[in-house]
């Protein structure tokens, strides 16, 4: 029991360190990135919106009724800015992205591997790791970025 756990971790910790060295090796996968980064977009936008505007409203009437009970209800508006940029945002982002956006990268890498085209890759002389997993890593930090702004935007 505790073998398999142990090596689970390790395997983990090891497909990040290839994937952080296979970043910088060439062929830049260019196609596959923006492919990755349309269908992340497409899976998470939505619910990007749908979670920012009540985590919105709950921050602000929550910071709302401890600034009035303070005496300092003039400073609600900055602290609806500073909540909404450094709360709602990224707690939304990484909600959805690695909800939705994780958990369709690892269907289609599931049904890859049942299909063994990862297998054929490695027969083929493929790195799966720079044509697969890199795209998906870069993409999904780019996704997270750009929708944490609009999070923080919609939140403001």
């Amino acid at each position: 029991m505790v073998r398999n756990v142990v090596s689970g971790a390790g395997e983990f910790f090891t497909l990040c360190a290839d994937t952080v060295r296979a970043s910088f090796r060439r062929p830049v996968q260019v196609t596959e990135f923006g492919a990755q980064c349309l269908a992340i977009i497409r899976v998470s936008l939505l619910p990007t919106v749908m979670m920012a505007i009540p985590f919105t409203v709950l921050v602000v009437f929550t910071l709302n009724s401890l600034l009035g009970e303070i005496g300092a209800r003039d400073l609600s508006g900055a602290g609806a800015g500073f909540g909404a940029i450094t709360q709602i945002g990224p707690l939304v982002t990484v909600l959805v992205v690695a909800g939705t956006g994780a958990t369709a990268i690892a269907a289609d890498l599931g049904s890859r591997t049942i299909r063994e085209e990862i297998d054929a890759m490695d027969v083929l002389g493929i790195d799966p790791i720079n044509r697969l997993v890199v795209p998906r890593v870069w993409a999904s930090t780019l996704v997270a970025f750009l929708l944490n702004g609009g999070a923080c935007a919609i939140g403001i």
